[in-house]
């Protein structure tokens, strides 16, 4: 071991840095939440003592979990799904040659390369009953001549938060996708076109069966990013009207940092990072099974 430290003495000295950044950024917030989850807070938020379970039953008795556990459920699977569905077809279009493909491909990136922030606010402004776009389009096409209350409604709100997260989300997955494609051997294509396969024979026996590892990335990294989507939602509507546009992440900032009740604010951290941890390890053993 001494000689080992000794001849990669600066290997070591080299990671050293990323090392200390990653404790710093990652391990210690990490550690600081656990332990925050089983102990009783002030309203600063410092530590006043074990309290074993206490945060986790107040959190279970809080009358507004049910329904933020339901609408972060169907947020993250539901817009996770739906930029799925809407990226593999783009993806599967830009693999073919066309004149403009190129200016096609960096259109796509557009909603990715803006800041997420300014984009929300943008289509804040789009949803606004008053002075919104989709509004003044709605009448000039004579679809409705009422101010529609896109924020004001809790149905109508949580669909303007998906749509956005889908918005910004496609160019990410169908580039990752695009990818996947263009990692195929072509001569697998050749091979079954002399065969007589069809477009839907290479697509659901051939493309989709190359593409499953790419899938198990995307689709798990996405599900992620859903879970830590605070800034569409509270840029947009702060999880109004009514809490019914929150999800975990911003409901938990609202409990520590409005409420000042930190504790139930840790717990629900802590129990979204046990929930995420299962469903990576699960996604990707099934996966993996499959795969065998």
């Amino acid at each position: 071991m001494a000689t080992d430290l000794h001849e990669n003495r600066t290997a070591y000295l080299l990671l050293l840095p990323s090392v200390l950044v990653f404790a710093l950024l990652v391990v210690f917030p990490l550690v600081s939440t656990i332990w925050g989850a089983f102990n009783g807070t002030d309203a600063v938020g410092r530590f006043t003592g074990f309290a074993g379970l206490a945060n986790f039953q107040e959190l279970i008795s809080d009358q507004y979990m049910p329904g933020i556990v339901r609408q972060t459920l169907v947020f993250v699977f539901g817009t996770v799904a739906l930029t799925v569905l809407l990226s593999v077809p783009l993806a599967l279009i830009l693999n073919q040659k066309f004149p403009g493909v190129v200016l096609a491909k960096a259109l796509i990136l557009l909603p990715w390369a803006a800041p997420l922030a300014i984009m929300a606010m943008t289509w804040r402004w789009i949803f606004h009953d008053q002075l919104g776009a989709l509004n003044y389009l709605l009448h000039l096409f004579n679809v409705t001549d009422v101010n529609i209350l896109w924020l004001g409604n809790a149905k109508l709100a949580f669909g303007a938060v998906m749509f956005v997260e889908v918005w910004s989300s496609i160019p990410f997955m169908t580039i990752t996708f695009l990818a996947g494609l263009q990692s195929i051997p072509p001569h697998i294509y050749d091979a079954a076109k002399m065969d007589g396969a069809n477009a839907w024979f290479e697509l659901w026996d051939m493309t989709i069966p190359q593409m499953k590892r790419v899938f198990t990335i995307v689709g798990l990294l996405s599900v992620i990013w859903a879970f830590r989507s605070f800034t569409v939602i509270w840029t947009i509507t702060q999880g109004n009207p009514f809490y019914r546009t929150d999800i975990s992440v911003t409901y938990l900032y609202k409990l520590a940092f409005k409420n000042l009740t930190f504790g139930e604010g840790f717990a629900l951290a802590f129990a979204t990072f046990v929930l995420l941890a299962i469903f990576s390890v699960i996604y990707t053993r099934v996966l993996r099974s499959e795969e065998g």
